[in-house]
């Protein structure tokens, strides 16, 4: 057995940081200790600091195999939270708390899984039972404000920040949630000092320095935003996710460094797939299709999933170029070496009719899809597409029956206005002032305009209120008036209560409009005018919401099928899957409006 002198030399070490030497000094005591869990579960903890991931996970299985201790299974826990094994955590965690109902890491550990799982109400659950033990707990009012903040419970969640904060004033994990609710909520000059100070408690976290970027990106303090993100980015450079929102903010800029950051990533690490993906589709948005083939072509490819991901990519990169067969070749690779993954099969179906190829086998083989978990509403709209191509009119008509399921409603004036005009100029004034940017987002519908930043109904402001409760109301009048199904694709989720989900302001200037597209993460989408210009009256359908216009490439495209006119103090509501655009304005005028998704909730 090894002796307590030669385990604790193993424990300085590791709380040391020396975790190759604590390593070296366990190994050579296997040959008389192979049997002692002590020696397994510091091995563990040794590999962990040296990120050799898959070691621990023996090491700790071979500790708890003789002697399964809650902490010693708690860690590997941690471990597979680590490496993003969820569930097997979660299954740790339950092991952990059977042996010992009040083992304390294990149930906070649990609630952070659950967090991660998106399982709220038990996480709040769970951290509201441990404060009732323990009021004082800083894990625990930390776990339960992460919980209240995801449920837009903001003001509760900031309550328990505060707490935990009253305890460890410079918690970074605290500061980091409290500076994004006040960030969110319309105040991003605090949010940005709250976010340097969490900065300053964990200088190594991505996340802290990507939510610093974002305030001061929403405070007009557009250097030091840029800065922080590429900090953010020197920390996390392969994260694709990032480069999105660095790259994005920059977009909406017109700066000069707009897509570097992919560049010098790559050079760094040639063989990161998905960011050299993110790339080329960015590259594609600026017309730049021969470099975006370049960039995936540069990929090594040392797996079959690599490959099927970059054939994908090309598939859709060819038929942008307007090279149909060879966006169907690449389709078809992609499908062939995996083709249970729905994007696959939605590219595959989607590059069939752009070529103007055979449109039943674009429908058979997204039909799989449609009673699938994976259907969404890229599926929908990509089916609903392919019957119409496949003239199947009967079944095209009844899942986008515009006549049903697209509609205007006209909102109630908000108490404390005189009239409707008074509230629409209130909000207009008010809206303009968040238009901090110069350019219109790339990768996004809108083009010639501008579009706000963040999430505009978390902002806690009385005429943001007062806009959210009258869309609120117009739309549940729209859903209460719509004609229940139990197979129609919007109709079947119906639950009689809404929530809105992502929402934004839009001002489009003189030769703006919207590309076509739909929207992902809807259930119905929105389009509320708080100014019109007169020339949307005028004839010519200038201005007007177009639906049925794909937006990919076609040789044979189809033409919007369906208008609504825009009216000030109106709002469009139409279901996210279907296909929608705007012609084109020729006006001096700017036109402003607030969109908004919407998602069925459960109460």
């Amino acid at each position: 057995m090894a002796t307590a002198e030669q385990l604790n030399q193993a424990i300085g070490l590791i709380q040391g940081n020396q975790h190759a030497d604590a390593e070296a000094l366990l190994t050579p005591l296997l040959n008389q200790s192979a049997t002692d869990a002590d020696v397994w579960q510091l091995i563990a903890l040794a590999r962990k600091g040296q990120l050799d991931l898959a070691g621990a996970e023996v090491a700790f299985k071979q500790s708890i195999d003789l002697h399964p201790a809650p902490a010693v299974v708690t860690n590997l826990g941690n471990l597979y939270r680590q490496m993003g094994r969820e569930q097997d955590a979660m299954a740790c965690y339950n092991r952990a708390i059977e042996a010992a109902p009040s083992h304390l890491p294990a149930r906070v550990n649990k609630g952070r899984s659950l967090l991660a799982l998106s399982r709220l109400e038990e996480a709040t659950a769970l951290y509201t039972s441990i404060l009732e033990e323990l009021p004082e707990h800083t894990n625990a009012h930390i776990g339960l404000a992460q919980s209240l903040q995801r449920s837009g419970q903001t003001r509760a969640a900031t309550l328990h920040f505060e707490r935990a904060l009253a305890h460890e004033p410079e918690n970074a994990a605290a500061l980091n949630g409290l500076g994004v609710i006040q960030k969110v909520s319309g105040r991003p000059e605090e949010a940005s000092r709250t976010l340097k100070r969490a900065v300053a408690s964990a200088p190594t976290a991505p996340e802290v320095r990507t939510n610093l970027a974002s305030a001061l990106a929403l405070s007009g303090e557009e250097s030091e935003a840029v800065n922080a993100y590429r900090e953010a980015l020197r920390l996390d450079p392969l994260n694709p996710e990032l480069h999105e929102w660095f790259n994005g903010y920059l977009s909406t800029l017109a700066h000069p460094e707009y897509l570097h950051s992919y560049a010098e990533a790559l050079d760094q690490h040639p063989d990161a797939g998905p960011l050299a993906i993110a790339y080329a589709r960015k590259l594609l948005l600026g017309q730049q299709g021969e470099q975006a083939l370049q960039v995936l072509a540069a990929v090594p490819i040392n797996e079959e999933q690599t490959r099927a991901y970059l054939a994908c990519e090309r598939s859709h990169i060819f038929r942008e170029m307007g090279e149909f067969d060879e966006a169907v070749i690449a389709a078809r690779e992609a499908n062939r070496l995996l083709q249970d993954l729905p994007r696959n099969t939605l590219e595959l179906a989607t590059a069939i009719m752009a070529a103007d190829a055979d449109y039943e086998e674009a429908v058979d083989c997204l039909q799989p899809l449609i009673s699938s978990e994976a259907c969404g509403q890229d599926t929908w709209a990509t089916y609903a597409t392919a019957l119409r191509y496949a003239e199947r009119r009967d079944e095209y008509n009844q899942i986008v029956d515009y006549e049903k399921y697209v509609g205007i409603r006209h909102i109630e004036t908000p108490e404390g206005y005189d009239s409707l005009t008074a509230f629409l100029q209130a909000a207009r004034n008010h809206l303009m002032s968040l238009h901090i940017t110069r350019h219109h987002p790339v990768g996004q519908s809108l083009q010639h305009g501008t579009q706000t930043l963040d999430d505009l109904f978390s902002r806690d402001e009385p005429i943001i209120d007062a806009l959210k409760v009258a869309l609120t109301n117009a739309i549940q009048s729209f859903t209460e008036g719509m004609p229940p199904s139990k197979e129609h694709p919007l109709a079947r989720r119906q639950t009689g209560q809404i929530a809105l989900s992502d929402s934004w302001s839009v001002l489009l200037r003189n030769k703006g409009f919207h590309k076509n597209h739909y929207h992902s993460h809807g259930w119905l989408s929105s389009a509320f005018y708080l100014s019109v210009p007169d020339v949307v009256s005028a004839g010519g359908k200038q201005g007007w919401i177009k639906f049925g216009e794909p937006g990919f490439r076609a040789r044979k495209p189809l033409g919007p099928e369906y208008w609504l006119q825009p009216e000030e103090g109106a709002l469009a509501i139409f279901p996210s899957y279907l296909w929608h655009g705007t012609e084109a304005l020729q006006s001096d005028v700017e036109r402003m409006t607030v969109g908004c998704d919407v998602l069925p909730a459960t109460r």
